[in-house]
């Protein structure tokens, strides 16, 4: 008899088409800053030249070895551009061909000594994300769950009411003018960090089930499936990072809220759904911090909630019409 767990070609991702050849760097004969130095040092004994005419002859020819200089740092930066984008694209093609999943410290970035990279990588132990899954240990604390406002702050009904419809008509460019129409508004599922309660509750159903698979599926065919979303999200890692330790919740009246963890790893934040947001913020900036700035602002949301970006907060403190009323008195004052 057939054995049933035998891999299928079908059920093997194909793998992305050989890389093109990455961009060739041109060598460089003197360290940079060495270079810098020494035009520096021109330009200064050009400057000390007591002749009029002759220190204008120097300071012409300190200009000219400026700007090649100039032009070479920009060609420089550009071939470096290529190069990063190019090696990218690569990364992410074999990462999708893959049913596991390549940590994210194994990711050689930015500039520094590559034999202490490499030693970092080597360090990291061998496991696969189901281990990972299945091992995580997450936080038990309380979770922030926003109540709903409808004044509070000095604001009464309906100022409180124009201001949810403005912060959410700038929020989603226009396409809800106002909070009643929220529930026929579907985000793009390009913004992670901007989700109706349907798609968190689809990501719920794929997070609950990333270990172990469902429907049929196995958990390499499950998440082979639904890879698109791992890539954004990055269930978990071998270190904490941004978007790592993605788990599920489930408060004592039996409802499930996506999380993730915490910026230092010490507890769990949740996500919110897009008609949570302006409650949220509105408990913080309004209620908490007193009309306080975005900085205040953001610290505090980045302790509990995992997905209120700097663009949501900004929205916010532009709709807001005590904002916008100091605004407006220190223009005229």
């Amino acid at each position: 008899m057939a054995n049933s767990n035998k891999f299928k070609s079908d059920d093997v991702p194909a793998l992305p088409p050989p890389p093109l050849p990455l961009p060739e760097v041109a060598g460089v004969e003197e360290d940079f800053s060495t270079s810098l130095e020494r035009l520096r040092n021109e330009v200064q004994q050009a400057k000390a030249i007591p002749e009029e005419s002759a220190r204008e002859t120097a300071l012409l020819s300190a200009l000219k070895n400026c700007r090649k200089c100039l032009e070479d740092a920009e060609e420089a930066k550009v071939i470096a551009t290529r190069r990063v984008t190019a090696a990218k694209e690569v990364y992410e093609n074999a990462a999708q061909a893959l049913s596991g999943y390549t940590p994210l410290n194994s990711r050689v970035a930015g500039i520094g000594n590559s034999s202490n990279k490499r030693a970092k990588i080597e360090k990291m132990p061998r496991v696969s994300v189901a281990q990972l899954a299945e091992d995580a240990s997450y936080p038990t604390n309380s979770l922030y769950l926003p109540p709903s406002y409808s004044q509070g702050g000095s604001m009464d009904e309906g100022l409180v009411s124009n201001f949810r419809d403005s912060f959410y008509r700038q929020l989603t460019g226009g396409a809800v003018q106002s909070a009643a129409d929220l529930d026929g508004f579907v985000p793009p599922p390009t913004n992670a960090n901007l989700k109706s309660k349907a798609q968190l509750k689809e990501w719920i159903y794929i997070a609950e089930h990333w270990a172990t698979g469902v429907d049929g599926l196995d958990a390499g065919q499950f998440r082979a499936k639904h890879k698109t979303w791992y890539s954004r999200m990055k269930p978990v890692t071998y270190k904490l990072g941004r978007r790592t330790g993605i788990h599920i919740r489930e408060t004592d009246d039996g409802t499930k809220y996506l999380c993730r963890h915490s910026k230092d790893g010490s507890k769990s934040i949740i996500y919110l759904e897009i008609g949570q947001v302006f409650d949220a913020l509105f408990e913080m900036h309004v209620m908490e911090l007193g009309h306080r700035g975005r900085d205040a602002t953001k610290n505090l949301a980045d302790e509990r909630y995992a997905n209120l970006p700097d663009a949501q907060i900004r929205a916010f403190l532009d709709a807001c019409p005590a904002c916008a009323a100091r605004r407006t008195a220190r223009a005229f004052s």
